[in-house]
């Protein structure tokens, strides 16, 4: 009797081991990439685009650091993933949150194949192979059991099916145990390379729209979704922000577009082969911009300070000579930017 009841012990454990825990690993990581989405989506910052753009340009004068604004202009995408990757990690590295998701899953898991075990030995199963079959698909798609490790699985026919199912519900509480303890000593940066979706690409791709920016002041698109046929933002930024400078001076360009377009100047670029071009027939290279001329647009007195602020930083990025900036800009102090700042983005 004590080989028999040895048998069916070794047995459930493999079953357990070989079946049952990866699966249950696996709907765990399943489960935790779209709870740590709904989670970050709880902040204000990312509930809408707009919101996350101006949770983004409100932090960079705080910060006082102008690889930021570098970044923000030159390297749009990357410095947009880099502040979502810190904000994820600033919310879960030290929190337990995720742990409470992973235990939730974990018991959401161990009740279900515990019920599928309980009414599987009450079917008509004749071996322990057909048990284990009732098991698997009174699982279904939850926990899906791979087949490759189920056929490993040596089980013995003449076996005991209660005596088995009471070894299997030792073992998979065992297991239980033996997640639990796993998920509570492992870094968030190590579940994450586990989860079937990427938290980070999943709110990046909420949150950047289309990606495209302003062929000349590197303004990001505000239209909304994929799919539009056309882009457009509402405030265009001085043109030095986007590497453009004056030919005869190389002094960086403080003009917006929405007035340069309104004007007779013209631009060249690597679209028109370094040959000049009027600004007022851009879309002869940039025919998905649609730039709204305004000889009287100005720049908002948020981008007129960090224009003054960092004008030498940027003309030294940009091998160009610093602006001529107006005197009107160099007194703009940071709470007039940052209510320009919420003027132009109508959030409450």
């Amino acid at each position: 009797r004590n080989g028999k009841l040895c048998c069916e012990s070794t047995n459930s454990s493999k079953f357990t081991d070989q079946c049952l825990k990866p699966a249950v690993e696996d709907f765990v990581n399943r489960s935790l990439g779209p709870n740590i989405v709904d989670e970050m989506r709880k902040c204000k910052e990312f509930s809408t685009r707009m919101s996350f753009q101006y949770s983004l340009l409100k932090d960079l004068p705080s910060k006082k650091k102008f690889e930021d604004y570098l970044n923000y202009s030159s390297s749009y995408e990357w410095y947009i993933k880099n502040r979502i990757r810190q904000q994820i990690e600033e919310r879960f590295s030290r929190s337990s949150v995720t742990f409470e998701f992973e235990d939730r899953h974990l018991k959401s898991s161990i009740s279900s194949i515990n019920d599928a075990i309980a009414k599987a030995t009450e079917g008509n199963a004749v071996d322990l192979k057909a048990l284990v079959e009732d098991i698997c698909k009174e699982l279904g798609d939850k926990l899906v059991i791979s087949q490759t490790a189920l056929d490993s699985v040596m089980i013995l026919n003449n076996a005991d099916k209660e005596q088995f199912a009471h070894w299997l519900t030792v073992s998979v509480n065992d297991m239980a145990e033996t997640l639990r303890e796993k998920f509570k000593k492992m870094t968030f940066s190590k579940k994450l390379e586990h989860l079937h979706m990427n938290p980070l690409n999943e709110l990046f791709t909420r949150v950047i729209g289309c990606g495209k920016q302003c062929p000349f002041c590197a303004v990001p698109c505000e239209a909304e979704g994929k799919n539009h046929k056309e882009h457009f933002a509402s405030q265009h930024r001085p043109q030095g922000l986007g590497k453009y400078r004056w030919d005869s001076t190389k002094k960086l360009v403080t003009d917006i577009c929405s007035s340069l377009v309104d004007s007779d100047n013209r631009f060249r670029c690597d679209a028109t082969n370094n040959k000049w071009h009027p600004y007022k027939h851009y879309r002869k290279y940039f025919p998905d911009w649609d730039i709204r001329p305004d000889v009287s647009s100005k720049a908002s007195n948020y981008w007129k300070y960090v224009m003054a602020t960092y004008n030498t930083d940027f003309a030294k990025a940009y091998h160009a000579e610093p602006a001529d900036i107006p005197h009107s800009w160099k007194i703009i102090e940071s709470k007039q930017a940052e209510d320009s700042l919420k003027e132009s983005f109508p959030i409450k």
